[in-house]
């Protein structure tokens, strides 16, 4: 990827950031691009869920796994963090679509691990290195305990990725070069039912009742303390526009907060970033 300049008021904002920022960005209607720190590898919170999501599709394109599979939520499935399935009852059997979608919209922890229990995290992982995402890898699952730990994670591993590989991921699924339609226009349709909207679509003209003309987001954001990701592709007109990749760490700011340093960041790069592409 070649780094170009279409964006120069960007830099200001990411030198007086408290920590570390990557960008990267691409148009899906232009031949235009730009990274910063592209490259760098950062813990990948919740954004690892875009490459199990697509591997999972990938194994249901191939008829390998089905979406209808009811698949029994035990106790030692339900984690912390993010999610509705750690508060509900045992013996509860999702499908394993409904598994995805809570997966994404609602960044589901518990139903992540089912997914990569049912999946397979080898399958993540030549997923993405059969597509080039060579930057990016699942160590294990999500929030477990200790002594649930492998030996990746009892070392320190973590999930990673880079904002190149996520860029990349989220432009070949627009173009649908990652998967065959209907798995393309699945993923991308739960994504674009992302419920945490406060970072990469805050300030994009999303109301389809008050904004002419309007966008939709196909997102998924991830954070940690001290950091804060989210990664998306923006359609206007049923038509995707670009995708955009923001990834923060190290910030001074250790809340899990909306007014987060690295929530209002990534929301003034993506308004940016849009009044750039729609030139407003």
């Amino acid at each position: 990827m070649t780094d170009l300049t279409p964006l120069p008021d960007l830099v200001p904002l990411f030198e007086v950031f408290s920590g570390e920022v990557s960008v990267a960005f691409g148009r899906l209607d232009w031949p235009e691009n730009y990274t910063y720190h592209a490259t760098d590898t950062m813990p990948s919170a919740s954004l690892i869920k875009l490459p199990i999501l697509l591997a999972a599709l990938e194994g249901v394109a191939r008829g390998e796994l089905n979406l209808d599979e009811r698949i029994p939520l035990q106790t030692g499935d339900q984690v912390g963090g993010t999610g509705v399935l750690k508060a509900l009852q045992p013996g509860l059997e999702p499908t394993l679509r409904d598994l995805l979608t809570l997966m994404v919209i609602v960044s589901d922890n518990t139903a992540t691990n089912m997914v990569i229990g049912r999946v397979g995290q080898g399958t993540v992982n030549t997923f993405c290195q059969q597509h080039g995402f060579s930057d990016t890898a699942l160590v294990g699952k999500l929030q477990l305990p200790e002594h649930k730990q492998n030996d990746a994670q009892r070392r320190g591993e973590r999930n990673r990725t880079c904002a190149a590989d996520t860029l990349g991921l989220l432009m070949g699924l627009a173009r649908g070069d990652l998967l065959p339609p209907p798995e393309t226009k699945l993923a991308l349709d739960m994504l674009k039912q992302q419920q945490f909207t406060d970072t990469l679509a805050r300030y994009l003209p999303t109301d389809p009742d008050l904004d002419a003309p309007y966008v939709e987001v196909a997102s998924k954001s991830g954070c940690l303390r001290g950091l804060w990701h989210d990664a998306g592709v923006v359609f206007q007109d049923g038509n995707p526009l670009y995708a955009l990749v923001v990834m923060t760490r190290g910030s001074a700011d250790r809340r899990f907060h909306l007014e987060h340093e690295g929530v209002l960041l990534i929301a003034e790069v993506s308004k940016r970033v849009y009044e750039h592409v729609t030139q407003r």
